[in-house]
């Protein structure tokens, strides 16, 4: 019996196609759950966007972020939560979003105040899909803790609560992640 090719064999009888892809079905499935978000509320912007948006050239792995420039004070939670606001709403100012150059100038800005987890989230927004355009006012801090600070950043649409943290007392205070309206209580 002469062997056959694969597509051929799988094209053969309908019930083999209908097998095949009802596989492919499912091992697509799997493959989704595997790469889904294992922290979904992390904030509004940490939903992946669908891939027509995202620029065709984007690594899938996020660039280290820089370090925070010289004239932002590091050791101060309020400053480098708005400077990092500040940088993520100048996403809607692109001309271009999904342009692999203007997307990758945006994300270094933004990203180097942020953490590790906080430059993997950032990498998988969309700029031109942030909601706010610009800080319209001081940050206030609404949690503090030795290592974990939270701040309320006003902006053109409502205020982005951002969680910080560092590891120790003379590191800088880094952005872990953000997210849209929601504020920590007071004395959590």
């Amino acid at each position: 019996m002469p062997m056959r090719s694969a597509p051929r064999w799988a094209l053969d009888r309908p019930v083999r196609l209908a097998a095949v892809a009802a596989a492919t079905v499912a091992a697509a499935v799997a493959l989704g759950m595997c790469s889904a978000d294992p922290n979904p509320h992390a904030g509004a912007d940490a939903k992946p966007t669908p891939a027509p948006t995202a620029p065709s050239s984007t690594p899938s792995t996020a660039p280290a972020p820089a370090p925070a420039p010289a004239d932002v004070d590091t050791a101060d939670p309020a400053a480098v939560a708005a400077a990092f606001v500040g940088a993520w709403a100048a996403g809607r100012s692109l001309s271009d979003p999904t342009d692999p150059d203007e997307w990758a100038g945006w994300y270094a800005t933004a990203g180097q105040y942020c953490a590790d987890r906080c430059a993997a989230t950032l990498a998988s927004v969309d700029p031109a899909r942030v909601p706010a355009t610009r800080v319209t006012g001081d940050a206030r801090v609404t949690y503090d803790r030795a290592d974990r600070h939270e701040v309320a950043v006003p902006t053109d649409t409502g205020e982005v609560s951002v969680r910080l943290v560092r590891d120790g007392a003379t590191d800088p205070w880094r952005v872990e992640s953000w997210e849209q309206g929601a504020q920590a209580e007071p004395g959590r």
